[in-house]
């Protein structure tokens, strides 16, 4: 410590005993548990509360985690393989062809991936077309575990096209909101209806709470989401308008090896600052980039409470929206993070190895 600072430190000292009495006594506290820590180990019940305030500590993992950003052309479709032999596909769709083109290509790259004709999770993060088209022949081609999906339903019109669907699942539905689309509605029938599947919201019962954790037995890896409420449900018009139905989207946070990823969805400036609230700051390292790069998404706010290094931007080339857009690259230029582009890459896989070591490749590379 520099004089200057000592000198600052008795100052402030002088004016107000009772700091110095704090200092002393938060420095004794340090250098008592430094010594038990050294002398003991780590006490079990300090793991515990620290588990409480913090979440409980991961494990070394020995696998890989492979996540794939599927160059499906103007949409998002992202397949990840868990360390521990689970996978899961979130979205899949496109507004035109583009990428691997319409639907048969999507499922014969995905038939690469998925060897055992089984998919553990499927996840629809909002019912946009570029997200939501392709899923239903998903459900129909693999045998799927779980599904997570918006708590919205289709029109009755839409449903009176198709056969029964699932009672029991259908009554999860309660949101006076529906969705007026064949993609959503082809969709919707197929998730209730597939058989020996379980149905989840991408729903919280509060801000204090997270429905969707995905996480392995041996506590190597965690898939927390941060979803609307059932308030926020409830209390807004979710089919509105576009930017209602893209915040619907939840955003997930994948942690394995001290590699965190953030999965977005369509997130916008609706949702995104409720979810900045909720998380605080957590600094991760890839970003699945919002609503495939709109000006209206990955705002600085929430840029800078997951601080990540690296971000994955899901897009057509040529598409008429122009995204990703020159606003957005921009503030992600100027945090200094390096931008993988499905546009200009193709398929990007971003992996984490037994070591801890995240590596991209495009689908130019494997």
């Amino acid at each position: 410590m520099s004089n200057r600072a000592v000198r600052a430190a008795k100052r402030a000292a002088r004016k107000n005993p009772k700091i110095a009495i704090i200092v002393i006594a938060v420095v004794l506290v340090i250098a008592i548990a430094t010594i038990c820590i050294l002398r003991f180990g780590f006490p079990s019940a300090w793991n515990n509360i620290i588990a409480a305030l913090f979440g409980e500590p991961l494990n070394h993992g020995e696998g890989e985690l492979a996540v794939y950003f599927i160059d499906v052309g103007q949409g998002d479709c992202v397949y990840i393989s868990f360390p521990d032999g689970n996978d899961m596909l979130i979205d899949g769709g496109s507004t035109k062809s583009g990428g691997l083109g319409a639907s048969e290509g999507v499922l014969a790259y995905l038939d690469t991936l998925v060897t055992d004709g089984k998919l553990n999770h499927l996840m629809l993060t909002h019912t946009d077309a570029d997200h939501v088209r392709y899923l239903d022949d998903v459900l129909e081609r693999y045998s799927v575990e779980n599904v997570y999906m918006p708590a919205l339903r289709p029109s009755d019109e839409k449903m009176s096209a198709y056969p029964s669907v699932n009672a029991k699942k259908l009554a999860m539905f309660t949101d006076k909101d529906y969705v007026d689309t064949t993609d959503y509605a082809n969709f919707f029938v197929a998730a209730l209806n597939e058989p020996n599947c379980a149905v989840h919201l991408n729903m919280d019962d509060s801000e204090r709470t997270n429905n969707i954790v995905i996480k392995d037995e041996g506590n190597t890896y965690t898939f927390t989401f941060y979803c609307p409420t059932a308030d926020y449900y409830a209390d807004t018009d979710n089919t509105r308008d576009a930017l209602n139905l893209n915040a619907v989207s939840p955003v997930g946070i994948l942690e394995y090896n001290s590699i965190r990823f953030v999965f977005t969805g369509d997130s916008n400036e609706m949702n995104e600052p409720s979810v900045t609230e909720r998380i605080g700051f957590k600094d991760c390292d890839v970003l699945k980039v919002a609503h495939h790069g709109s000006t209206t998404s990955s705002s600085e706010e929430f840029l800078r409470a997951v601080n990540c290094e690296y971000a994955v931007i899901s897009s057509g080339a040529g598409n008429s929206y122009g995204h990703p857009t020159a606003e957005l690259l921009e503030r992600l230029t100027a945090r200094g993070m390096e931008i993988y582009r499905t546009d200009e890459l193709g398929t990007v896989l971003a992996t984490v190895s037994a070591e801890g070591k995240l590596t991209f490749k495009s689908s130019k590379e494997f």
